[in-house]
């Protein structure tokens, strides 16, 4: 291998880590620069954590109960057809 050759490999190498600290430069420099979101205020209702007002919230969701039955009965009809 003679010196120029040498002189490239080295050279090509040499561009390929500047361009490597170049782009880690510019992505630190991006990611500093960035402002810093204000954290939003908390938009949600203060919680009740009484038993009344769990119950109440309990209250308030539907019971699947009816077509979770359905959906056993159903289960159990196809299961008896094999």
């Amino acid at each position: 291998m003679n010196d120029q050759q040498m002189d490239q490999g080295l050279s090509s190498k040499m561009w390929y880590i500047i361009g490597a600290v170049v782009v880690i430069a510019l992505a630190f420099w991006y990611f500093s620069a960035s402002p810093v979101k204000a954290p939003t205020a908390n938009t949600q209702t203060p919680s009740d954590n009484t038993t009344a007002a769990i119950s109440a919230d309990l209250n308030q969701t539907s019971d699947g109960s009816a077509e979770l039955d359905q959906a056993a009965a159903a289960s159990a009809q196809a299961v008896q057809g094999f």
